[in-house]
């Protein structure tokens, strides 16, 4: 009786009683498969723009190692490219699942290039050069599917310790704060609401949070309110505040604007702040500007109530 094979990996199923005194050569081809598995890989591509990545051979031959490159799980592809390269995963009905990176170089000028993934008719998946992926083959034959194994990832919390760039939509569900400078590319940013603190009372003086763009203050006494200092964080980089003064309801409180040690405030059209307006419950506006370069404060008077 022959022997048969799984069928995915080709690993071989021995029949009772075939190969006597040969199941310790055969054994161990097939641990050679298993170790694959668990094992990292690379793959030299030739300067084409189709290749196939075998996973077991489509008649595999019973007593023989029957290894292919495509029995590793982790696979690195190198190769200088002249233009995008089609990989085939084969055969169409193996069931498997690969991480794999592009790590391909440009054979002219024009590149790099991007790795498409393809088992049959279905969907692919491509990977740019220099990125890794996880993918999946369905193994339905003539119509398989390869598909991004992280295409809808969910995850409860992502820490992005270097760049990132997003080549699609963000859609941001909550409050989203940047430790760092964030760049959008010249893209637009719709539908989002800044984040402004509680109102707090000045009482005599406040000095006001450098984690926030918007401040609001309840005036209840003579304050002086002094701007955050090492303003902005980011090299190449602007810090606007809104600061928001409401009177309180005995009004005529005043308010003077500071800045931080080393540095200094110019106001719009004045040598001095503009005034609050000192009626009881009357709002009073003022935007705030720093680039990094510099040490002043821009200071313009941006609301009053009549």
């Amino acid at each position: 009786m022959a022997s048969s094979y799984s069928t995915s990996l080709g690993i071989e199923k021995m029949a009772t009683g075939d190969q006597s005194g040969a199941w310790g050569t055969t054994s161990n081809h097939n641990w050679d498969i298993i170790d694959r598995i668990s094992a990292y890989g690379t793959v030299a591509l030739s300067d084409a723009a189709t290749a196939t990545l075998t996973v077991r051979e489509a008649s595999p031959e019973s007593g023989t190692e029957n290894l292919q490159n495509g029995m590793y799980r982790v696979i690195k592809f190198t190769g200088a490219l002249s233009q995008n390269c089609t990989i085939t995963i084969a055969p169409n009905t193996t069931k498997v699942f690969f991480i794999l990176e592009n790590a391909t170089t440009d054979a002219g000028s024009s590149g790099p290039y991007s790795l498409i993934f393809s088992q049959g008719s279905g969907a692919n998946v491509t990977v740019q050069n220099s990125k890794n992926v996880v993918v999946y083959c369905d193994g339905a034959g003539g119509g398989a599917v390869v598909s991004d194994a992280l295409a809808d990832l969910q995850i409860g919390t992502l820490e992005c310790t270097g760049a990132a760039a997003i080549d699609g939509t963000l859609a941001l569900g909550g409050v989203t704060t940047f430790g760092a400078a964030a760049a959008f590319g010249g893209n637009t940013l719709t539908n989002f609401s800044e984040v402004a603190n509680a109102a707090t009372n000045t009482g005599t003086s406040q000095t006001v949070p450098s984690d926030t763009n918007v401040v609001r203050y309840t005036l209840n006494g003579n304050a002086t309110i002094t701007l955050p200092a090492s303003q902005p964080a980011g090299s190449a980089a602007v810090k606007t505040i809104v600061l928001y003064f409401k009177q309180d309801g005995t009004g005529s409180r005043t308010m003077a604007l500071a800045a931080p040690g080393g540095e200094s405030i110019s106001y719009n059209n004045s040598s001095s702040l503009p005034t609050v307006n000192a009626t009881a419950a009357k709002v009073t506006i003022y935007t705030c500007m720093k680039f990094d370069s510099d040490t002043v404060w821009y200071v313009s008077q941006s609301y009053i109530d009549d």
